[in-house]
């Protein structure tokens, strides 16, 4: 299946439209928060924007990627509420916990 990709999404209504492009297309759609979001906006944001979204708009494929930036409990938090995808660009010995966590939720894990 196809991707539409909606960089830098940081509002329910930017998350909103993009979903509707891609259900539209019959594609899915990929979301990709902007750099460091989880210590810009919170974690709680982003948690609570996927889970509006999917009620919203039940079945129609996306994932949510949250950038966590360097910060491992913002990047655990995440995973804990939830969130399927997080970019993490910190220390390599905490990446590594991390993935595991992620794998074991379920998650992908996303090193820079």
């Amino acid at each position: 299946m196809a991707t539409v990709i909606a960089s830098q999404v940081t509002s329910l209504a930017e998350a909103r439209a993009a979903l509707e492009a891609a259900r539209s297309s019959g594609v899915a759609a990929e979301l990709e928060s902007p750099p460091d979001a989880a210590a810009v906006y919170g974690v709680l944001w982003f948690a609570e924007l996927n889970r509006a979204l999917l009620a919203e708009f039940p079945g129609q494929p996306f994932t949510l990627t949250l950038d966590c930036g360097d910060r491992a409990d913002l990047a655990h938090a995440a995973l804990v509420e939830g969130i399927k995808r997080i970019r993490f660009s910190g220390h390599p010995e905490a990446a590594k916990a991390l993935c595991d966590i992620a794998g074991q939720l379920g998650a992908e894990f996303v090193a820079d």
